[in-house]
C-alpha cells in the first residue's frame, strides 16, 4: 500500500516568519497612529522625566525636600519656563503682524528691480502680481472718510457664542498641557515603582541586565536632552542678537522659536530661518541685510553642527544619522510635528534597549551608530572581497591606535579563524581562500619584515590550507619578536608526496598548525613520518580550533598540544631553554641556581633560612630565564623591574610605586610587602632576583634592604657561579 507524499516545502517557514514581522509592524503602526491622542502625552512626560530627574534628585539631596514636594517644585519651574517662553513668541508674533502691511512696498519695488535686471521672468510676474493684489485687498478693506460701509447680513453672534469659539480654539493645546504636566507628576513621583515593573516585564529574570538597560537609557536620554537644551538656547541666543544688530524686525521671535525647532532633525533650524530671511528681503530696500542674515546662519549653524555638537554629545545617543532620519519620517508620519521632536530621544530609547536585552538586539543593529562587525570581521570581510587598500588603511589605523602585536593577536588572527571555519577545505571555496590568501600577504609585508632563514631549530608547517600556513607565519612572527627563529612551509611541505624531502636537520621542534578541527588522521601521519625521519625531534601540534579540545597528546602521537599562540610561542621558549640547559649539563656545567629553590635541596633550604631570619612567612629566587614566568607575567614584571635597575625594589600593595603601579601578582594573591634585590653573577650578569614576600603590613628599612643584599652575594657565591666539574 503506497503512501501519497507532501510536497517538499523547505522556505514556508521563513516566509511565514516574514509576514508575521510585516503583519506585527503594521499593526503596532495602526496602534501608535490610532493611539496618538494618548502615547503623545505620555511619551513627551517620559522624556520630561528623563530630563527633570536629576534636578529632582539635586532638590532631595541638597536641600533635603521631600519626595513629592520636589516633584512639584520642578515641574512648577518646567511649566513657568514653558509659559515665559510662549508669551514672548507670542508678543514678538503679534507685534510682527502689525509690522506687515509696511513692508510690501518694499518688496513690490525689489522685484520690480529685479525684473528689470534679468527681465521678464514668469516667476517674478507672478510675485509682483501676488503682492499687487494683495495690497489692493488690505486698501479695499481699509475705512475711508465719507466712504459707505458695507453691510452684511449674518447671524448674531452673542457672548456665550464668542465664548465658546475662544475656548474651543485655546482647549485642545491647554488640555495637552495639563495631560502632559499630570502625567509628568506621576511619572517622577513613582519613578521607582515604575521602574520595578518594567525590569519584571522585560528582564526575563536577568535583572543586572535590566539595571544596566534602564540606567544607561536614562544616562544618555537625559543626557541628550539636558545638552541640546543647552545648545539650542545658546544658538538661539546668538541668532536673536545676531538679527537684532543686523536689524531684521522681531528678532526676538526668531531667536526662540530656533530654539524649539532644533529638537527637529537636520532642517528644524533652516525651516524657522527661511521666515527672517524673508523678512530682510522686505525690509531692506539693499541686499545686506539679506547676506549678513544668511552668512549668520551659516556661520553658526555650521559651526554647531560640525564642531560643537560632535564634541558635546559624543556618543551620547549611539544611534546612526540614517536612523535618525528614517525615524523622523516615521514618527512625523505617525504624530505630525510632534513626532519630529520626539523622533530621536525615542530612537535613543530603542538602541540602549536593543544594546542590553537580547530579544531586542535587533534594534542597535538597525539604529545604532557603532560598528555591528568588530574590528576582526570587518577584516576578514576585506579580505574575502580583496580589498587590499581598505585592509592596509585599517591597518594602519589599528596599529597607530594599539600597537602591531595587538593587531596580530586581537585582530588578524580572529580573522584567520573565521575564514576556517567558514572557508571549507575544498575546490568550491578555493578562488576565496586564495584571495584571501594574498591580502593576507599583502598585508604582512606592510607591517612586519618577514625572512625565514634555511636552518632553524623551530619548524613551523601549515596543517591543511593555506589558512593554516597563514596561522604558521602569525606564530613566525611571534617568535621572532622574541628572539627566535623559525621556518614557515606550506602544507604541500607534509603531502604524502612530499614529506620525504623534508629538511630536518638541526630541527628540535615541529609545530603543525591547524585552524579546523580534522586533524587527527592527517597529524597521526606526519607525526608518524617526522619520527622515522628524525627521532630526536620533539613533534607538537598547535590546534587553534575549540572543536579540537577532546584531542590529547595520545590520540594524536604527539609530544605536545598548545591550544592557543601564546602557549604555543610559551612552550617553544621553554622547550629550546630545557635543551639548551640539557647541553649544559651534558658538557659538565650547570645553571646557575639550578632548580630555583624548589625542592629540598641546598639552594631551598638556605632561601627559608633567609625567611626565619627575616621573619617573613615566604622567600623566593625568580630568575629570567625560570619557566615559571611564562604563567605568571605580574610576577616576571617585579623581577624584569630588579633586573634592568639592579636596584633594590620594596613595594606595598596599598602604596603606589613609580616604577610597579598597581600590580596585579601583588593585589591578587594578597601580598603586603614585597621587597627584591638583584641576583649579580661574577661575570656582571643579572639572572634574577631574590623577593621576599610578607602578607602582613610592616616596614622594611634600610638596615633590611642591606641585610637583604648581603644574603643575596651569599647565595650567589655559593649556588650562582657554577663551572664545569
Amino acid at each position: 500500500m503506497s503512501q501519497r507524499q507532501l510536497p517538499f516545502t523547505p522556505d514556508l517557514p521563513h516566509r511565514s516568519s516574514v509576514f508575521e514581522s510585516v503583519a506585527t509592524f503594521v499593526l503596532l503602526a495602526a496602534l501608535l497612529y490610532l493611539g496618538a491622542g494618548i502615547l503623545v502625552p505620555l511619551v513627551l512626560a517620559t522624556l520630561l522625566a528623563f530630563a527633570l530627574a536629576p534636578l529632582v534628585t539635586w532638590f532631595n539631596r541638597r536641600l533635603h525636600l521631600p519626595d513629592p514636594v520636589a516633584v512639584i517644585v520642578s515641574v512648577a519651574l518646567a511649566l513657568a519656563a514653558l509659559s515665559g517662553f510662549a508669551y514672548l513668541a507670542g508678543t514678538q508674533i503679534i507685534k510682527l503682524a502689525a509690522e506687515l502691511p509696511g513692508y510690501q512696498e518694499t518688496i513690490s519695488t525689489k522685484i520690480a528691480g529685479l525684473q528689470q535686471q534679468f527681465g521678464n521672468n514668469t516667476l517674478l510676474e507672478q510675485i509682483n502680481g501676488a503682492i499687487a493684489g494683495l495690497s489692493d485687498q488690505m486698501a479695499s478693506t481699509e475705512t475711508r472718510p465719507g466712504a459707505p460701509i458695507p453691510v452684511t447680513i449674518s447671524n448674531e453672534i452673542g457672548p456665550l457664542g464668542i465664548l465658546s469659539s475662544v475656548l474651543g480654539s485655546i482647549i485642545g493645546p491647554v488640555a495637552t498641557v495639563a495631560i502632559v504636566a499630570v502625567f509628568l507628576i506621576f511619572l517622577l513621583m513613582g519613578r521607582g515603582d515604575l521602574q520595578e515593573r518594567f525590569i519584571r516585564l522585560v528582564s526575563g529574570g536577568r535583572y543586572s541586565k535590566a539595571n544596566i538597560a534602564i540606567a544607561d537609557a536614562s544616562k544618555r536620554v537625559g543626557r541628550y536632552l539636558l545638552i541640546q537644551l543647552a545648545v539650542n538656547t545658546v544658538y538661539g541666543t546668538i541668532f536673536g542678537i545676531g538679527l537684532w544688530l543686523i536689524g531684521v524686525p522681531s528678532a526676538i521671535l526668531w531667536g526662540l522659536l530656533i530654539v524649539l525647532f532644533r529638537y527637529i532633525p537636520f532642517v528644524g533650524a533652516l525651516i524657522i530661518a527661511v521666515v527672517p530671511f524673508l523678512l530682510a528681503f522686505a525690509v531692506d530696500p539693499g541686499w545686506d541685510m539679506l547676506i549678513l542674515s544668511v552668512g549668520l546662519f551659516l556661520l553658526l549653524d555650521l559651526t554647531t553642527a560640525n564642531v560643537i555638537e560632535p564634541r558635546l554629545y559624543g556618543s551620547s545617543t549611539g544611534v546612526s544619522a540614517i536612523a535618525i532620519l528614517l525615524s523622523a519620517m516615521f514618527w512625523a508620519t505617525l504624530w505630525g510635528p510632534v513626532g519630529l521632536i520626539l523622533a530621536t530621544p525615542m530612537t535613543v530609547c530603542l538602541v540602549v534597549i536593543g544594546r542590553h536585552l537580547p530579544q531586542f538586539q535587533f534594534l542597535e543593529t538597525l539604529l545604532g551608530s557603532e560598528p555591528v562587525l568588530s574590528p576582526s570581521e570587518r577584516l576578514y570581510q576585506r579580505m574575502l572581497r580583496g580589498a587590499t587598500e581598505d585592509a592596509i588603511e585599517m591597518t594602519e589605523d589599528h596599529i597607530e591606535a594599539h600597537n602591531t602585536q595587538h593587531y596580530l593577536d586581537g585582530v588578524m588572527m580572529p580573522a584567520l579563524r573565521l575564514a576556517s571555519n567558514e572557508l571549507a577545505d575544498g575546490p568550491d571555496a578555493l578562488p576565496q581562500r586564495r584571495r584571501l590568501v594574498e591580502s593576507f600577504e599583502a598585508l604582512i609585508r606592510e607591517i612586519a619584515t618577514v625572512e625565514w632563514p634555511e636552518h632553524s631549530s623551530v619548524l613551523l608547517i601549515g596543517g591543511r590550507t593555506e589558512i593554516d600556513e597563514c596561522a604558521a607565519t602569525l606564530l613566525g612572527i611571534r617568535l621572532a619578536n622574541e628572539g627566535i627563529e623559525s621556518r614557515v612551509l606550506p602544507p604541500v611541505a607534509v603531502r604524502q608526496e612530499a614529506i620525504g624531502r623534508l629538511d630536518l636537520e638541526g630541527v628540535e621542534v615541529v609545530v603543525l598548525v591547524f585552524m579546523g578541527d580534522d586533524i587527527r588522521t592527517h597529524t597521526r601521519y606526519v607525526s608518524r613520518r617526522i619520527r622515522r625521519m628524525a627521532p630526536e625531534a620533539r613533534v607538537a601540534v598547535c590546534a587553534l580550533n575549540d572543536l579540537s579540545a577532546q584531542e590529547s597528546n595520545e590520540t594524536l602521537h604527539v609530544d605536545t598540544i598548545y591550544r592557543s599562540v601564546d602557549d604555543a610561542v610559551d612552550g617553544a621558549l621553554t622547550g629550546l631553554r630545557r635543551h639548551a640547559s640539557d647541553d649544559l649539563q651534558a658538557s659538565g656545567r650547570a645553571e646557575p641556581f639550578a632548580g630555583a629553590g624548589r625542592g629540598d635541596d641546598a639552594l631551598g633550604q638556605a632561601i627559608e633560612q633567609i625567611a626565619d631570619s627575616f621573619e617573613i612567612p615566604f622567600a623566593t629566587i625568580n630568575l629570567l630565564q625560570d619557566d615559571r614566568h611564562v604563567e605568571d607575567d605580574a610576577a616576571f614584571h617585579l623581577t624584569s623591574i630588579v633586573t634592568e635597575t639592579r636596584q633594590p625594589l620594596v613595594v606595598h600593595s596599598k602604596t603606589a610605586h613609580p616604577l610597579v603601579g598597581e600590580n596585579a601578582y601583588l593585589q591578587t594573591n594578597g601580598i603586603d610587602l614585597y621587597a627584591a634585590v638583584p641576583l649579580v653573577l661574577a661575570d656582571g650578569t643579572c639572572v634574577g632576583a631574590l623577593a621576599l614576600l610578607d602578607y602582613e603590613p610592616r616596614a622594611f628599612s634600610e638596615e633590611d634592604v642591606t641585610r637583604l643584599e648581603a644574603a643575596a652575594q651569599d647565595l650567589v657565591q655559593r649556588f650562582g657561579n657554577v663551572s664545569a666539574g
